[in-house]
């Protein structure tokens, strides 16, 4: 490796560093993943140390296994190499030591529809009301807990609370599982409580590195402090400018104290950026640097200066929308990008309808990020239901999912009767399911949960000798939902159907990727996911997202919307900085509203050439109209606020009010709408018509509409709002359509 080459001299005394703790302080777009991961081969490949002695940690199953790819390239395989997010590190301790907290290896991780499902039955056996006591505050309140390292009994709960997090925490166990906070939590205390252990991996790890360290929480931080006491070669990389998830526990005063808790520590700061035009860091520098609590740090770029960062009025969110939709189509234009490098951000969800409306009307093809995961589609979940039984037959909450899917006789009241059982005898469901206990069921209902357990059994004897693969398929067959699924014989029961096929392709592909071909493995791999290892980049699809969901990535053009107080910053931030002032009088700082700066940065700081911010005069959201002034990140940033211009990038079009043709009458049909449910494509190939040019071949074409069936073109032609069709249907007759509402055969 040519490493002066390579790097630039930031970078190269970052990776240079003899040892020790170092703090690499990484600017937005600065290379610091270049930076850590040419340290590890530097450590490997000149410094003579083992790739197995190595431990890096990140936030992403993705970005770990992207660090393994261009570690490999540098210095060939790097075998042992142990290169996880914080939770598969947490997973990966307690796969080998769990018996030593009273868990077995072969436990089950619960996420959070796991979680949230055992929590009903807490409250249900606690008899609580529903409607004082909701099953998502009595949880989030256990995760921060967690996140404290506290148990129920040291948590600070009180009442119901504390009954709700003991006898939740004694059920994880009676169900040998883990939820997500516990693969940290009990890390933590697996470490503290068998010192052998702890001391196991620290002769075993003689460098950590850390990347995203502004993200860790006090969990995270505490396991990491264990395993590296001061003077430890500790390399931690983040960005405090860029610390955007209080509100998931992040501690920002972790890199703020990092030098205090380290002494000696060296601080390398990377500032050269190497993604955005110079317009664009000097308007995100404007923002960020009127953050008190922060390292003081100014991006710089040898690129052009690109186009000027602009920002743009509009009378509300319709218009807005309209707004957005025709600078994406000027900007394509006259720059030449493509659709897939335009993202369009927004500070919460609820902003995306009126988006989505101005993306259809103007036949943008266009995606949601944050919509419905693959892992979190029902029939997935029910055929991974299976899976984790038969690795673990204690799993009530997955004996509960799947007892009558498909249909086998045994509703809500079986369930209820079985689980009365399971507390009777103190033991699982699935262990209480024998003759001996089902005496008193009618036969027919006895027999149906014989045949369960049968079943299951069976299942559980193949898979222990078949990769996880052959399980999921095992499965699909032997249960008899795939033919469930296609006797329904609809165009749902078909993609259902797809959908769980494809998870033999999923086993498959991360087999490939782990060398890991096991049930155990693929079930740990899927539990670990996150929202940004599932996201991937449209291709010719503008891409739709929260400013959150947005950290780490980049596009040539971003657009955030809705740039007004109340919005960005945030209400809560508003009010949460109000509280504490009025608890701390000239002590307390506006942390909320700096978490909300940094937002704000991280999304201007996505865009590599072109960067738009809008905000509107008036705006509905959840049924009420609110009149909010101009954000003062706006104000920050634009020293002139008189200058901003009220005519849109072309000509403003509210698309919630166009004029038809006399004779238009336009059906939407009952399209399905994109949200948190669910995410929609829409890149058929004739959506990106800009003209007239290819609208007449559409004619005598056969289309399908979701309510009107099928029928035959007899018209096309292109309208303000996109391409119309003229459709004579079956069962209808004559009706004008948008060609995005309608699928060619």
């Amino acid at each position: 490796m040519d490493l002066e080459r390579e790097l630039n001299p930031e970078q190269l005394d970052a990776v240079m560093h003899p040892g020790g703790p170092l703090l690499i302080l990484a600017g937005a777009g600065s290379g610091k993943t270049r930076a850590i991961t040419y340290r590890i081969a530097h450590l490997v490949h000149d410094m003579g140390v083992e790739p197995w002695k190595i431990l890096a940690l990140t936030f992403t199953n993705k970005a770990a296994g992207e660090m393994c790819e261009r570690i490999d390239k540098l210095v060939g395989e790097a075998s042992g190499l142990w290169a996880l997010t914080f939770h598969s590190f947490g997973a990966r301790l307690l796969r080998r030591h769990a018996d030593l907290l009273g868990w077995g290896k072969d436990f089950t991780i619960y996420d959070d529809r796991d979680s949230k499902r055992l929590g009903k039955l807490i409250l249900e056996k606690l008899d609580l009301d529903r409607q004082l006591y909701k099953v998502d505050r009595m949880l989030a309140a256990v995760e921060r807990a967690k996140r404290k390292l506290r148990g129920p009994r040291q948590s600070g709960l009180k009442g119901p609370q504390r009954d709700f997090y003991i006898l939740y925490q004694r059920s994880l166990k009676a169900a040998n599982a883990f939820d997500f906070s516990d693969l940290i939590m009990q890390a933590n205390f697996l470490f503290d409580r068998h010192p052998e252990v702890l001391e196991k991996y620290r002769r075993r790890f003689e460098h950590v590195l850390v990347d995203e360290f502004q993200d860790t929480d006090r969990a995270q931080y505490t396991l990491l402090r264990m395993l590296c006491p001061p003077g430890a070669n500790l390399c931690v990389v983040g960005d405090d400018d860029q610390s955007i998830y209080r509100w998931r526990g992040a501690e920002i005063g972790n890199i703020m104290g990092f030098a205090s808790d380290y002494p000696g520590c060296k601080t390398v700061k990377l500032e050269r950026n190497y993604r955005s035009t110079a317009h664009i860091l000097q308007a995100a520098g404007l923002l960020i640097h009127k953050n008190s609590r922060r390292h003081p740090k100014a991006l710089w770029t040898e690129m052009e200066p690109g186009p000027p960062v602009e920002k743009f009025q509009a009378r509300d969110e319709r218009e807005e929308a309209g707004l957005v939709a025709r600078g994406i189509l000027k900007i394509v234009q006259q720059y030449g990008f493509s659709l897939g490098q335009v993202a369009v951000l927004y500070r919460v969800n609820a902003q995306s309808r009126a988006l989505e409306e101005g993306m259809r009307l103007f036949g943008i093809p266009y995606r949601v990020v944050g919509g419905l995961r693959f892992f979190d589609r029902a029939e997935v979940r029910d055929v991974v239901s299976y899976l984790r039984l038969i690795q673990n037959y204690k799993s009530d909450v997955d004996l509960m999912r799947i007892m009558n899917v498909p249909p086998r006789g045994l509703g809500q009241k079986s369930r209820q009767r079985i689980v009365a059982l399971a507390e009777e005898h103190g033991c699982s469901m699935f262990e209480v399911m024998t003759p001996q206990n089902l005496s008193g069921f009618r036969k027919k209902e006895r027999e149906a949960v014989l045949q369960l357990r049968r079943l299951l059994e069976q299942l559980g004897q193949e898979a222990s000798a078949s990769s996880a693969s052959d399980a999921v398929e095992a499965v699909i067959k032997t249960t008899g939902y795939g033919r469930w699924l296609e006797s329904m014989g609809t165009m749902e029961s078909e993609g259902r159907l797809e959908n769980i096929k494809e998870l033999i392709t999923a086993a498959q592909d991360m087999a490939r990727g782990t060398g890991d071909e096991s049930l155990e493995g693929f079930l740990e791999q899927v539990a670990l996911l996150t929202d940004m290892d599932l996201a991937q980049e449209g291709q010719g699809m503008v891409t739709l997202m929260t400013l959150h969901a947005s950290k780490g990535l980049e596009f040539d053009v971003v657009f955030i919307t809705g740039m007004e107080e109340g919005l960005l910053p945030h209400s809560r931030s508003l009010d949460d900085d109000e509280r504490q002032m009025l608890k701390s009088p000239g002590r307390a700082f506006p942390r909320a509203v700096e978490e909300e700066r940094r937002l704000c940065y991280v999304g201007m700081t996505r865009a590599r050439q072109v960067l738009t911010l809008t905000y509107t005069k008036s705006r509905s959201m959840a049924g009420q109209v609110a009149i909010n002034p101009p954000s003062r990140f706006l104000k920050d940033i634009f020293q002139d606020m008189g200058k901003t211009s009220k005519a849109p990038l072309a000509e403003v079009v509210d698309i919630g009010g166009f004029d038809l043709d006399d004779d238009d009458e336009i059906f939407h049909g009952d399209m399905l709408h994109a949200s948190d449910e669910e995410t929609v494509d829409y890149s058929d190939e004739y959506s990106q018509l800009a003209g007239d040019d290819g609208l007449d071949d559409l004619v005598g074409r056969t289309v399908v509409h979701q309510a009107f069936g099928k029928g035959l073109v007899s018209g096309a032609r292109m309208s303000p709002h996109g391409p119309m069709l003229t459709v004579v249907f079956n069962s209808v007759g004559t009706k004008t359509v948008m060609l995005d509402y309608v699928k060619m055969k």
